[in-house]
């Protein structure tokens, strides 16, 4: 029962009704006020009473546009237009994944790509309206981004508003220097002085313009904000989630202990747990929030785009890769896992994203170039496996032969005799690149793909090794 009111205190009462839609049909009011009691007009009881009355009669076109507001928001910023270009910029990197699907033809990759942007995208965006605006009269204070995203609903919401009665009142001011305006309730009389004419419509023209400059600036704000609290299929940016992630090993690595002592630390335990519990919970928070509006929102388009993909004859197996892709590519969360840092990670990521680059280029790009995107594919690799065997206890001896490392995994059915191959390969043609300066080297395409798919394949069986350890 708390829960109903509290859904409809805060739809009907909240800062985006009183600030946004009611405070502006008030302001406009008290400027007529405030117009009568400068031109001398008494301010008796019964217009205290005219003022009481039509403030309540404002509540009522206040509600209605306050209960369509979320149409006009979501016109105005453009939202669906907004989520549809992210979506197509992305399809790369959120449903085919078009450099790294193994045996899709080329062919085959650009139906999907063209069912994708005529069928799987114009779907999503149409769910988008109807998400925005039930998120909109349910609205909880449920994280800073929701509350962040109400604040600036409320900013557009008054400065639009506003910059219509400015723009009314501007025109207003110019036709009372000519004749005076009479209402029911209120008389405004003539402007004679052409000084105050302009003085008013000076004033009334700067609204006009700030009101603008603000609502601007919302619409910029409210696009991104909107589609970061739906629980659509969006694409997150690495480096916000990065910062994210590692402000929570932040909080969970702070060295208490050395500060106060284990003995200080158990005693004053009551004191110091809420505190904890507040820092984490304002980060984990959100992070689960992201984390499970976009599986969600992955779930309902998988619906969609499973039946697209059997529609284009893509085998079981295809599909089975293009959904592990598609429910966020295990690749670097494996590596994250098995890495110590986040840099570590980033600098793994950026590596490999080059040498894919490179790769679409390889016939067209330098010997220098080519060398230069195997020396990063191994640099980070090499690392990625010291890292790897750590989580095997390996003997210390072995850490600085990248053969020994190879065998190593092996001996641990890690990696496949075909596997430690095409790593070798690349490691034979590194060494003569560092070690016998000046000597040329032919690096060829097909030797830097499969080094790239034994990777991937390794990792894969590190999860499952993973996996298989957490059941025991």
């Amino acid at each position: 029962m708390s829960t109903t009111r509290q859904r409809v205190t805060n739809a009907l009462f909240n800062q985006r009704f009183l600030l946004g839609v009611y405070l502006p049909l008030i302001l406009e009011f008290l400027v007529f006020a405030i117009y009568s009691a400068i031109k001398g007009a008494i301010l008796d009881i019964s217009w205290l009473i005219y003022l009481v009355i039509w403030i309540l009669i404002f509540s009522a076109p206040a509600l209605f546009f306050y209960m369509v507001s979320p149409m006009f928001i979501y016109f105005i910023c453009g939202i669906g237009k907004e989520y549809e270009t992210s979506l197509k910029k992305n399809i790369d990197s959120l449903f085919i994944f078009s450099d790294d699907v193994d045996g899709v033809s080329e062919k085959l990759k650009l139906k999907i790509e063209e069912s994708i942007e005529e069928r799987l995208i114009p779907r999503l965006v149409k769910e988008v309206r109807g998400l925005y605006i039930d998120s909109y009269v349910s609205r909880t204070k449920g994280s800073r981004k929701e509350n962040l995203l109400s604040s600036f609903e409320s900013l557009l919401l008054f400065s639009v508003i506003w910059s219509i009665f400015a723009m009314a009142n501007f025109i207003g001011v110019i036709i009372l220097h000519f004749r005076s305006i009479s209402f029911d309730f209120i008389i405004l009389d003539k402007i004679d002085n052409p000084i105050n004419v302009a003085i008013f419509a000076s004033l009334f023209a700067i609204f006009i313009i700030l009101s603008n400059i603000i609502a601007i600036y919302s619409i910029g704000r409210l696009r991104k904000l909107i589609l970061e609290t739906l629980p659509i299929v969006v694409y997150i940016d690495e480096e916000e989630r990065i910062k994210q992630n590692n402000y929570i090993r932040a909080l969970s690595q702070f060295p208490i202990e050395s500060l106060v002592g284990d003995r200080l630390l158990r005693k004053h335990s009551r004191r110091i747990d809420p505190i904890y519990q507040q820092e984490f919970s304002e980060s984990l928070g959100e992070a689960l929030r992201v984390y499970s509006r976009n599986q969600v929102a992955k779930q309902q388009a998988w619906r969609i785009y499973k039946p697209i993909l059997d529609e284009l004859k893509v085998t079981a197996k295809q599909t089975a890769v293009i959904k592990d892709r598609f429910f966020d590519s295990p690749f670097y969360e494996i590596a994250r896992d098995v890495f110590n840092y986040e840099h570590e990670v980033n600098s793994l990521k950026t590596d490999i994203e080059y040498v894919k680059n490179r790769l679409k280029l390889w016939e067209n790009i330098t010997e220098e170039e080519q060398a230069t995107a195997l020396v990063f594919l191994f640099r980070s690799t090499e690392q990625l496996f010291k890292s790897l065997i750590d989580r095997f206890d390996a003997p210390t001896e072995i850490y600085t032969n990248f053969s020994m490392i190879l065998q190593f995994l092996k001996d641990k059915k890690i990696i496949t005799e075909k596997e430690e191959n095409a790593f070798d390969t690349i490691r034979k043609k590194r060494n003569t690149l560092v070690h016998q300066s000046g000597r040329v080297v032919s690096i060829k395409k097909k030797e830097i793909e499969e080094f790239l798919e034994s990777l991937e394949r390794t990792l894969l069986s590190v999860e499952d090794h993973f996996k298989d350890e957490g059941k025991e």
